[in-house]
């Protein structure tokens, strides 16, 4: 059987099913690593479980990102009608604390140094995905056009609802007029008049976590996300389904690792217990 050419049936198939280019992309270099590894090996389980040993002994190698690997493989497999070659994923045991967390405190240093800085763009940014909880990718959403208080974000064939308050209304369309923004994105390279690439977003947002001198472990992908859950939750403390609609999740297992706390948070409210 020639691997390749069931990749490229296999990356057809992909793209029929109308998914995304990124997750085309990984699903190819993912499937390529194997057909590496497996060259001049026999294309059986054993071959398999090997590469999944390989894949969970290098260090690179996270559990997530090994059953990455595995899902893509397994799927791959089925396609081309070998189910047999499935393996099993690695079962893992869910941390009940993240530890590094974005306080109050840090957000509004954050703010500041935006402004102090001059740097506005930024600071629409963080106010965007802090005070509205979407995705960094999904900040190619927020177009003039559709600028409105309630905006929607269509992704993967879904469409949500994402509620913007006044106070940051008036402040992104503020922004638009300074900068004469008529039509299109709010958020682009004014070199290009593209989208920056989400990984030029973080570097941003890292350096700017350097000045305002905040750990810049506490700005990571999930940071405003995170930030966002907190302050709602805090404000409607039973309203988990709420949340889960708005930040986009079907399941509600996967909004509650929003509510999780640091360590630091723990060890504090320990610290207030009275016993």
């Amino acid at each position: 059987m020639n691997l390749e050419t069931k990749l490229e049936e296999f990356i057809i198939s992909l793209k029929e099913d109308e998914k995304a280019d990124k997750t085309i992309k990984k699903y190819k270099t993912n499937i390529r690593a194997f057909i590496e590894f497996s060259k001049d090996k026999e294309l059986n389980k054993e071959t398999v479980i090997e590469f999944k040993n390989k894949l969970d002994v290098v260090d690179e190698y996270m559990p997530n990102t090994t059953n990455n690997y595995l899902v893509v493989l397994n799927k791959f497999f089925k396609f081309i009608g070998n189910e047999n070659l499935c393996v099993k994923i690695i079962k893992q045991q869910t941390k009940f604390s993240v530890e590094y967390s974005l306080s109050k405190t840090d957000y509004h240093r954050l703010l500041r140094t935006a402004r102090k800085y001059e740097e506005y763009d930024n600071y629409i940014i963080l106010r965007i995905l802090a005070e509205t909880g979407i995705r960094i990718s999904e900040l190619v959403f927020f177009k003039i056009e559709d600028l409105d208080k309630t905006m929607k974000i269509k992704k993967k064939g879904k469409v949500r609802e994402i509620p913007v308050k006044l106070d940051l209304l008036r402040e992104i369309r503020k922004y638009c007029r300074d900068r004469k923004i008529k039509k299109g994105l709010i958020i682009f390279n004014p070199k290009t008049g593209k989208a920056y690439a989400n990984s030029t977003i973080w570097r941003r947002l890292k350096k700017m976590a350097g000045r305002a001198r905040i750990s810049k472990n506490a700005v990571h992908p999930h940071a405003f996300r995170h930030y966002f859950a907190k302050c709602y939750l805090e404000t409607y403390p039973n309203d988990i389904a709420g949340l889960a609609d708005i930040l986009g999740h079907n399941s509600l297992e996967t909004t509650r690792i929003y509510t999780k706390l640091t360590n630091k948070e723990k060890e504090l409210k320990i610290r207030n217990i009275k016993f």
